[in-house]
């Protein structure tokens, strides 16, 4: 798929969402061109949440069994903190790591 830059706009912009240039998908439809026109008019709060649907979308069926899985493990966490088995760390300690080990700061 070849991601094409498009031509500033009327009011003189090419921007798009915190400064990343506007571009136009070649194989887009007109419908597609004006669906996504009209999602970009959406408060940012919405747009948010029809991303997050749309990515979800891609991801096919759910696992039937992560939703036990996961319980289970938040459970093994809880009791293993509860035990006195693991370290707990301030939160300003993980992000300094963070920061330093990830970002290089």
């Amino acid at each position: 798929m070849r991601i094409l830059a498009q031509p500033l706009d009327a009011a003189g912009s090419n921007r798009l969402l915190a400064g990343v240039p506007r571009r136009k998908i070649e194989r887009m439809t007109r419908a597609a061109e004006a669906l996504l026109a009209d999602a970009l008019r959406l408060s940012p709060e919405v747009r948010s949440e029809l991303a997050a649907e749309l990515l979800a979308s891609l991801d096919g069926p759910a696992d039937p069994d992560a939703e036990a899985a996961w319980a289970a493990e938040i459970e093994r966490r809880v009791d293993a903190i509860e035990a006195g088995a693991v370290a707990l760390e301030p939160w300003e300690d993980v992000k300094r790591r963070i920061e330093k080990d990830i970002l290089g700061r």
